[in-house]
């Protein structure tokens, strides 16, 4: 082949490389919209408020059911399921079996729910805990301190909260977190490194 002609099917091949390169990218883009788009469905289909631009969550050390003190940093690169809740709250006990659920689903994961009491005796706590077969961690804010950084005035709420420790998203009340969405949206915010 002739000097010129290798030019020729150079320029070419590098149109097109850079077509196909282009498609490729173009492309990306479309998935990543789509993707944010049913990562918005999931909050929208489950009734949590997704909080935009997400908000560092307030560290806390509480003591668990075990008396040990335990921290939110303590969670640092993991999705955190904050959960406050009290053992005479109906709609609490009504999501506490779909929290387990979810639980028993994504434990192995980077991922961990925080079941927050509140104001309650720790007998009474690991009474109904143990009764009902919760296996999640529980910890114990017996003067209320926490839910009041948390600015909590209703029983269930719940913050999710991504692995840089920033609430996405709140719910007030119960809700079916064994569900289809439920578990996409946790597995959309664990890290991707996995």
């Amino acid at each position: 082949m002739k000097p010129r002609k290798w030019i020729i099917v150079g320029v070419i091949l590098l149109v097109a490389v850079s077509l196909i390169s282009l498609y490729l990218y173009t492309l990306s883009v479309k998935m990543k919209k789509v993707e944010e788009e049913r990562y918005k469905d999931f909050f929208s289909s489950l009734g949590i408020q997704k909080i935009n631009p997400p908000v560092k969550a307030k560290d806390f050390t509480l003591e668990d059911l075990k008396g040990s003190a335990v921290s939110l940093r303590d969670f640092e690169g993991k999705v955190i399921f904050l959960n406050f809740w009290a053992t005479w709250c109906p709609p609490c006990r009504i999501e506490m079996p779909d929290m387990e659920k979810l639980w028993q689903k994504f434990k192995d994961e980077d991922f961990v729910i925080l079941a927050v009491d509140l104001r309650e005796r720790k007998d009474e706590v690991s009474s109904f805990v143990k009764e009902n077969g919760y296996t999640f961690p529980v910890l114990l804010d017996s003067g209320g301190e926490v839910a009041n950084t948390y600015g909590i005035t209703a029983i269930p709420t719940t913050y999710l909260l991504d692995p840089r420790g920033r609430i996405v998203g709140k719910a007030l009340g119960a809700r079916h977190w064994a569900s289809d969405d439920a578990f996409k949206l946790i597995e959309h915010l664990l890290p991707k490194s996995r």
